[in-house]
């Protein structure tokens, strides 16, 4: 009885585990891109961030990648469980509000040895469709410290900080910052 009773809450639980991440990931069909950070600019108060890395020996520059975008910075990290649990909706965010001018950017903060690879796989199993950088704490500093993860940064078409969300948000959440940040032209 006691073995039927742990096999039960056992299965109940990988049940709500999966409810929480939104169901079974999705398996991305391109493969991730992830990089490691090259260089970082700190600007002024309330200002993105300028970060710099490497895809294919060609440096690419966050600014320039979403100059006139509205763009929601995710700092994140593969062993943090609030992080996974509101990825499906920042995926869905990425896929959904593109058209709209809206662009999706990961800073992970993992740091083991093997961080490149360890990302890359995470996003691929996830179907993580956006850029995730991964931070050596230089991009995190000049953002004044992330006292927890997750942490987003809401940034307007004009690289200025608008809204800055501690925690786990709701894809409405998201969605709603988002769309402010849109409205301002």
């Amino acid at each position: 009885m006691k073995t039927k009773i742990v096999a039960l809450l056992t299965a109940c639980t990988i049940i709500a585990a999966i409810a929480l991440i939104g169901g079974t990931p999705q398996a991305s069909t391109t493969p991730a891109r992830v990089f490691m950070v090259e260089s970082v600019t700190k600007r002024g108060a309330n200002k993105a961030v300028e970060f710099t890395w490497k895809d294919g020996g060609k440096s690419i520059s966050f600014l320039e990648l979403t100059k006139g975008k509205v763009v929601l910075l995710n700092v994140w990290a593969t062993w943090c469980g609030p992080c996974k649990r509101e990825l499906p909706d920042i995926v869905a965010i990425s896929n959904e509000m593109a058209s709209k001018g809206v662009i999706v950017v990961g800073v992970s903060l993992d740091s083991k040895d093997d961080r490149l690879q360890l990302v890359k796989t995470f996003s691929e199993k996830m179907g993580i469709p956006y850029v995730n950088i991964i931070d050596n704490l230089q991009i995190m500093d000049a953002y004044g410290g992330v006292q927890s993860i997750p942490t987003t940064f809401i940034i307007d078409r004009a690289g200025n900080i608008v809204q800055r969300i501690i925690g786990m948000q709701s894809k409405e959440a998201f969605v709603a910052a988002l769309q402010k940040a849109l409205a301002v032209p």
